[in-house]
């Protein structure tokens, strides 16, 4: 498969991170150019999403909520991404904080699970068994 555009190299002002991976890796899923991207987010050039893409720009914390729907994902997880992507910038934020909020945060979708598991058992909190897990998960994945 081909995209529109100049192929993208490597550049030594880069700063891969996971947020930029997720996003390139995943950008085909848009159906949009850079330009078209760049359009919807109020970018008169495509070079600011390409940069974003690359990791040669950090993604603002403000176009997650954007980025998220037309990538069709979660923002909690591109929040996860978007602090990773700071801490490989700047040492201010400390990896303990990161980790233990990957750890919590939960998709909206797997929020929805927690709530029905907590309906049906009334809050009780029970112990599953490990083939009672596996029954959960196969009956919840297509």
């Amino acid at each position: 498969m081909t995209t529109a555009g100049r192929p993208r190299t490597a550049s030594v002002s880069a700063i891969s991170s996971p947020l930029s991976e997720f996003i390139d890796a995943r950008w085909s899923t848009t159906g949009l150019t850079n330009d078209q991207a760049a359009g919807k987010f109020g970018f008169k050039a495509a070079n600011v999403v390409s940069m974003w893409r690359v990791g040669k720009t950090p993604i603002p914390m403000a176009r997650l909520p954007m980025i998220a729907q037309l990538l069709r994902v979660d923002l909690t997880l591109l929040f996860v991404l978007w602090l990773k992507q700071y801490r490989a910038r700047t040492d201010s934020a400390p990896p303990v904080l990161i980790e233990v909020l990957e750890r919590h945060l939960m998709t909206a979708n797997e929020a929805e699970v927690i709530r029905t598991l907590r309906n049906a058992t009334k809050n009780s909190d029970p112990a599953f068994s490990a083939s009672t897990l596996g029954a959960i998960a196969r009956a919840a994945l297509p």
